[in-house]
């Protein structure tokens, strides 16, 4: 019978961080940021590339805007309206653009954590009445299966230690302040409500402790 201690387990994540490379990087203009470039970055124990996107010129000096982005080829790619992830990639890029600059993680963490296809199995779960917490519990998850020591290695590789988070979830500031990392501001992020994920995002807000005001979200967007 295969045994497996607990602090072993525990002890995982960070071990994954700890084998983290910084492989490759150059200039990728982007659409309205010419400015930027790609850092790109490998976890060796678990074959796992995540991105650095460099948003102008930062100064890492002083507090720098930072977003923690999931990977979700649905709504980053596909424009999917079952969540707001594109709208929250593509305007934090622009608001770091908007700051003169700053850097997002484009993290490999498809699902929050639990990747692709187990994200799809949640979704047909979802469409009986679920939402999207008690879905990922039904197929052995927890409500959230991420883990941001990469990302805390991947800032500390950028030399940023103080950080200005774009973010609603109160678990990413927790994340960076028990690896050290100085987040001195706490700047609220947005995505487009509609019919599709209004109740996604109402989850976040009521079940996952999010700190989203959804009053203040933008108008709905239809597909089309």
């Amino acid at each position: 019978m295969l045994a497996v201690d607990v602090a072993d387990l525990d002890a995982f994540p960070h071990d994954r961080a700890m084998t983290l490379m910084r492989v490759s990087e150059a200039p990728v203009p982007l659409a309205g940021h010419e400015d930027s470039r790609f850092v790109l970055f490998r976890e060796a124990a678990a074959d796992l590339e995540h991105v650095a996107i460099v948003v102008g010129d930062p100064d890492p000096t002083a507090p720098v805007m930072v977003r923690l982005h999931s990977s979700c080829l649905t709504g980053d790619l596909f424009g999917s309206l079952r969540c707001d992830c594109g709208d929250q990639l593509r305007g934090a890029i622009d608001r770091l653009g908007e700051a003169g600059g700053g850097v997002l993680l484009y993290l490999a963490q498809e699902g929050r954590g639990i990747g692709l296809a187990n994200k799809l199995r949640a979704y047909t779960h979802q469409d009986t009445g679920v939402d999207t917490i008690d879905a990922d519990r039904y197929l052995g998850f927890r409500g959230d299966e991420r883990r941001f020591d990469v990302a805390v290695q991947m800032l500390r590789s950028l030399g940023i230690t103080q950080v200005r988070l774009l973010t609603n979830n109160p678990g990413k500031i927790d994340a960076l302040r028990a690896a050290g990392l100085d987040v001195v501001e706490r700047l609220p992020i947005g995505g487009q409500v509609n019919r599709h994920n209004e109740r996604y995002i109402a989850t976040k807000r009521d079940r996952a402790g999010h700190l989203i005001d959804v009053s203040t979200q933008p108008a709905e967007r239809q597909a089309g």
